[in-house]
């Protein structure tokens, strides 16, 4: 990400942030109460958790602009290979009580506290050691992580209600430089699964990406060539890749809805799914 434009960055989470908001006040009440595309969480509890979150992306901005990258009180880092997702179900369900009505404004005012800090950001900001759960990052990758949050769960809010939904074009520069973190963090080893297993990306555009994955049960690598014999090749866009690497594409339904196409072995390619996971 340190090529490209600092402001650009801050001025797609902003957007990113107001076109979500703009869908959000145009949804009836009932439709709150569908489910997103996240297993086990409405649309409600997605934007509970944006909410709620967004206070914490401020707060932890200033703490690093101040000098302090440890954990918050009462927080702390999560262990390596710890999942540590979001509550959902009966939990997700207590904290939506608990915001009531005020979600949506809860959901505007967070952000729009987040902003203000944000455009208060210098380039010698953004190299400031800032905690995150799963790491201490500067504050330039921990705006990244924010987008990724807004992307892909405001993605999930509206796949729940348009199965044809799509990441806005925005944000793809971005996500697609947060792939090779994000599933160094999903990967689940030990797997009894045939191995190795060689994966092939051919990515059409509208950023391109041709690069080989190879699984063997305790580790991978990414590859731009590889010797290993290649089970199952995926063909998509930049977006449909990058919702399959971040786990929101289950391998067979994305086939039949056309969002991959696949060469090579199915069930190979269905055991992507199984070594990374969607949290």
């Amino acid at each position: 990400m340190a090529n490209k434009s600092n402001n650009s960055l801050v001025g797609t989470i902003i957007s990113e942030a107001s076109r979500l908001q703009g869908f959000l006040e145009n949804i009836s009440s009932e439709t709150w109460q569908q489910d997103s595309s996240s297993d086990g969480w409405t649309i409600e509890d997605v934007v509970v958790h944006l909410a709620v979150s967004s206070a914490g992306w401020a707060t932890n901005i200033a703490r690093a602009l101040a000098g302090d990258s440890g954990p918050p009180q009462g927080q702390s880092f999560v262990a390596p290979g710890e999942r540590a997702s979001h509550p959902s179900g009966p939990s997700a369900s207590e904290g939506r009580r608990q915001s009531g009505p005020q979600i949506l404004e809860d959901f505007i005012a967070g952000h729009a506290r987040l902003r203000e800090v944000m455009e208060t950001l210098t380039d010698d900001d953004l190299d400031m050691p800032c905690f995150h759960r799963r790491g201490v990052v500067p504050v330039r990758g921990y705006l990244g992580i924010q987008l990724q949050e807004l992307a892909l769960h405001g993605w999930d809010i509206r796949w729940g209600l348009d199965s044809e939904a799509e990441l806005w074009g925005d944000s793809l520069e971005w996500l697609i430089d947060l792939v090779p973190r994000w599933i160094r963090t999903s990967f689940t080893p030990g797997l009894d699964l045939p191995i190795p297993v060689g994966y092939r990306f051919d990515v059409s555009g509208p950023i391109m990406v041709d690069n080989y994955l190879i699984v063997s049960r305790e580790t991978f690598n990414v590859e731009l060539y590889s010797s290993q014999e290649i089970d199952a090749s995926f063909h998509c866009d930049t977006g449909n890749y990058i919702l399959l690497m971040f786990g929101r594409l289950q391998v067979e339904a994305a086939i039949a809805d056309g969002r991959l196409s696949v060469d090579g072995s199915l069930q190979q390619a269905k055991n992507f799914n199984s070594w990374f996971k969607g949290f």
